[in-house]
């Protein structure tokens, strides 16, 4: 059983999706990259996202999201053999870190990243591989840049419309293969959007009681490719201006 459920897991590491393609061409571009991978029998890992502010170079900041199965007693992320970052549950089932690269790490963006989570007795562990983006920079080689552009930011349902529980949801389309993001003043500082087919980024968010919905007016849209940063916001009738 134990070797069937090791079978099942190692099938199930995937190659990373598409969006960090073209988002390292200059050393203080921001990577990111999706992974979705298959459920176990103790939980479920459904996504994942690394991104960075400088790829992995020394004091390069990484930041690693997981969304999977709530109710982890532990969760880490191994980046090399001695580099193990631990996760922790922010809400249920998404568990976040964050980890600032060190001048001793000794990161290989060629070989797999380990995750692991623990619900019950046998830990779930998952490898993946590095990003494109971070093995074309330990490489020399560097995607070409393309221009960001935010062609239309839309939330629904509107301002009107939000309450406490209420699931509020974003699209932005524009640039393919970017990094894209939504803004709320005192409510999100940096909401990750997927990239749900090329040029086309969601995202949803539940209204919690202590929210101040009439900041969700002044949301903005945020998408980055290259060292390129674009912002769009919503008017009144939710098209982008």
């Amino acid at each position: 059983m134990k070797r069937s459920i090791q079978a099942k897991l190692a099938a199930a590491a995937l190659l990373l999706a598409p969006l960090a393609v073209g988002l390292v061409a200059q050393p203080a571009a921001a990577q990111q990259s999706q992974y979705r991978v298959a459920a176990s029998r103790q939980g479920t890992i459904n996504h994942m996202t690394i991104d960075s502010d400088a790829g992995l170079r020394p004091g390069s900041t990484l930041r690693i999201l997981v969304r999977a199965t709530p109710g982890a007693r532990w969760a880490n992320l191994a980046l090399a053999d001695n580099v193990r970052v631990p996760l922790r549950e922010r809400a249920p089932g998404e568990y976040v870190a964050s980890y600032v690269i060190r001048r001793s790490d000794r990161i290989d963006p060629t070989r797999q990243m380990m995750l692991r989570a623990g619900w019950g007795e046998e830990p779930v562990v998952v490898s993946y591989d590095y990003p494109a983006a971070f093995q074309a920079r330990a490489m020399g080689n560097a995607p070409a840049t393309v221009n960001a552009e935010v062609s239309n930011f839309a939330m629904w349902p509107r301002v009107d419309g939000l309450e406490p529980g209420r699931v509020v949801r974003f699209r932005v389309e524009g640039t393919p293969n970017a990094r894209a993001a939504v803004r709320v003043p005192g409510v999100l500082d940096g909401l990750q959007l997927r990239e749900e087919r090329p040029g086309t980024y969601v995202g949803s968010y539940t209204i919690r009681r202590q929210d101040d919905i009439d900041a969700f007016a002044d949301a903005r849209a945020v998408l980055r490719t290259g060292d390129q940063r674009v912002m769009a916001r919503l008017d009144e009738r939710g098209s982008t201006r």
